[in-house]
């Protein structure tokens, strides 16, 4: 599989190595990819650069249904609980499957929990487009499940209503070790503060934050932030730890 990417745009393609490579600029015939060429002109004249996809330009690319964790958020989640290669992650929400994917990556194991069916069939397909095989995928709620649950590292709740999860007893989460719930809205967050104040016997606050990004376009002699049309706001990150 290849990476396309448009020096004159910027747009990235995935090629998955079959037949002439349609796009809005123009085309790239099959013949074209032979060899392994680090750049090609399409039939416009378009420069075309050419890697190998990596597994973040597959990422860019899975098969979506709800709206995907970004790799900002990501990040931040597993360099904060030091999440690694022989953790344990229990999912909830698992969405589209790019936390999935991102988790797996990282860690041992995976258990994800996704209450509808129609989501899950849509996290499989990104799974099976990785060759992932580390993760347990099960159509349900994890408030039903979780104290079956066993040996876990790190608990992420990506979803509304994470308060029935943390009401069970989570036996399987040792003390120290880290919960973090994905909220978008305040509302939910003085929902979930307000639970863990009556719980405080049971789990401790640690951290209530939000990650920011901002690109930069730098050319000839001029340096600026990019423009954004959209906010770059997109969830609420709330640490927690057992006690």
């Amino acid at each position: 599989m290849k990476v396309v990417i448009s020096k004159k745009t910027h747009n990235r393609h995935l090629y998955k190595g079959e037949g002439d490579f349609h796009t809005k600029e123009g085309i790239i015939f099959e013949s074209q990819f032979e060899g392994n060429p680090s750049s090609v002109l399409n039939n416009k004249e378009r420069e075309h650069i050419i890697f190998d996809a990596q597994n973040m330009d597959k990422l860019a690319k899975i098969k979506r249904g709800p709206q995907i964790i970004t790799p900002k958020d990501l990040g931040y989640i597993i360099s904060r609980t030091f999440t690694g290669k022989n953790s344990k992650i229990v999912e909830a929400g698992g969405g589209s499957g790019a936390a999935t994917l991102f988790f797996a990556n990282i860690a041992k194991v995976v258990h994800t929990y996704e209450i509808r069916e129609d989501h899950t069939e849509i996290i499989q397909k990104n799974l099976d487009m990785f060759n992932i095989d580390n993760v347990t995928l099960q159509t349900g709620d994890l408030s039903e499940h979780i104290e079956d649950e066993k040996d876990i590292d790190l608990l992420f709740l990506d979803m509304p209503e994470p308060v029935p999860v943390l009401e069970k007893d989570i036996a399987g989460l040792s003390s120290g070790k880290f919960i973090c719930c994905y909220l978008p809205s305040i509302s939910q967050i003085q929902e979930l503060t307000d639970f863990v104040k009556e719980n405080s016997h049971k789990y401790y606050l640690e951290e209530i934050c939000e990650t920011q990004l901002r690109e930069w376009k730098v050319w000839d002699r001029v340096a600026r932030p990019m423009h954004r049309k959209d906010n770059d706001f997109t969830a609420f990150l709330v640490f927690l730890r057992k006690l």
